[in-house]
């Protein structure tokens, strides 16, 4: 029934008088008139003409790419880069669900304009500079748009930014890319946002040892130290600080592999510099008094393990540590699915390492599965003896 009907209706029931009724007819055929403007949708052939004459567009420019002066190339992107912007923002009332869409696009024309700059004026060399440009245009992004899509293009470019600056970077430049990472890690409060960053002030921390020339092979071990002093400022127990422990898992993994190479063998640490790692990591969990940071400590037994070329020594090590947390979790009543994958990952290392040419494969999988088995044993028992469990 329209609204005209349902006015007369309650007009004639004594329900509305004649002025209410009037401003209540015409106050909702202007609201359907707006709402029908609103959820107005162009029709399929104006979609698809558009899309035709931007391909058509497309591949005239591609076709005559390089009869284009050169400021008429940087124009015609930048051109794109400001419509798609200025369009998100027309939009961004009227149809808010395409206007992400388009800020994505702007930015890829940021990324475009950006990389004919750098080709037309012969900036090849200068790639790092461009990916670090990209992270921190993304980064601005992050924190102007809030959206979740801009944290991934975020750790995106963070990444190619990290994996192209071992061979060509400065020291300003890693300074400005410590800041730009700082500003992402404090001004999006974000656990998924913070553990890219996190990640990133990693990643620039490893480039900053190769920077100075550091010999040893400890400088991993010290990042780590080092990027704790983000617990002295932002205590609040959050999902992003697991990134510690995941990474001293890593880091286990890594010199645990590694042991026997080149690599380590050929420049063993220090006795100083091991004492001073090992007393280091120590500090960090008395200081802190944190349940995950007590695992990250133990690599403090690393640097003096490394002294014994054979790796045997980590190994028995990194395996009692690798027990040791999956137990611990299981009793606190903690997830244990990533201690025990930890624990297996640990035991194929060890495999591939130091058992391959010793022992059939067979035979090694049936005693970790014997070993693995008296372990689920023994902790179904401690949990009914204490009554977790029925029987």
């Amino acid at each position: 029934m329209s609204i005209d009907k349902k006015v007369r209706e309650w007009q004639e029931a004594g329900l509305l008088d004649e002025a209410t009724g009037l401003r209540l007819v015409d106050y909702e055929h202007k609201r359907r008139a707006a709402s029908e403007q609103h959820d107005h949708k162009p029709p399929v052939l104006v979609i698809v003409g558009s899309i035709l004459l931007a391909l058509s567009l497309f591949s005239f420019v591609a076709a005559n790419w390089q009869a284009i002066p050169d400021l008429l190339k940087i124009g015609l992107f930048l051109l794109f880069m400001v419509g798609f912007y200025v369009f998100a923002e027309r939009v961004r009332l009227k149809t808010p669900r395409y206007v992400t869409l388009l800020r994505v696009l702007g930015f890829v024309f940021f990324i475009a304009t950006m990389a004919v700059i750098f080709t037309t004026y012969n900036l090849s060399g200068q790639l790092t500079l461009l990916f670090w440009i990209i992270f921190a245009m993304a980064v601005l992004h992050r924190i102007l748009y809030e959206h979740v899509i801009f944290s991934m293009i975020t750790a995106i470019a963070a990444f190619l930014a990290i994996t192209n600056s071992f061979e060509s970077i400065g020291l300003i430049l890693i300074g400005i890319a410590l800041i730009v990472t700082w500003v992402w890690f404090h001004f999006v409060d974000e656990s998924l946002d913070r553990t890219f960053a996190w990640l990133t002030f990693y990643g620039l921390l490893i480039i900053f040892g190769q920077y100075i020339d550091y010999e040893g092979r400890l400088w991993p071990l010290w990042s780590l130290v080092i990027l704790h002093v983000l617990l002295l400022f932002y205590r609040k127990q959050a999902a992003w600080q697991a990134s510690y422990l995941f990474t001293a898992a890593v880091l286990s993994i890594g010199y645990l592999i590694n042991v026997t190479e080149s690599w380590l063998s050929q420049r063993p640490p220090s006795v100083i510099e091991a004492t001073l790692l090992s007393v280091a990591l120590v500090a960090v969990y008395l200081i802190h008094r944190r349940n995950d940071l007590l695992w990250v400590s133990f690599l403090a037994v690393i640097p003096f393990a490394l002294f014994e070329d054979s790796g045997v020594l980590l190994a028995i090590i990194i395996e009692v540590i690798a027990l040791a947390y999956l137990i611990r979790q299981d009793v606190t009543r903690q997830p244990t699915i990533f201690a025990f994958i930890y624990f297996l990952i640990v035991q194929m290392t060890i495999y591939f390492i130091y058992v391959w040419d010793r022992l059939d494969i067979s035979l090694f999988f049936l005693i970790g599965a014997l070993i693995v088995f008296a372990l689920s044993l023994a902790l179904w028992w401690r949990n009914r003896t204490r009554g977790d469990v029925t029987t």
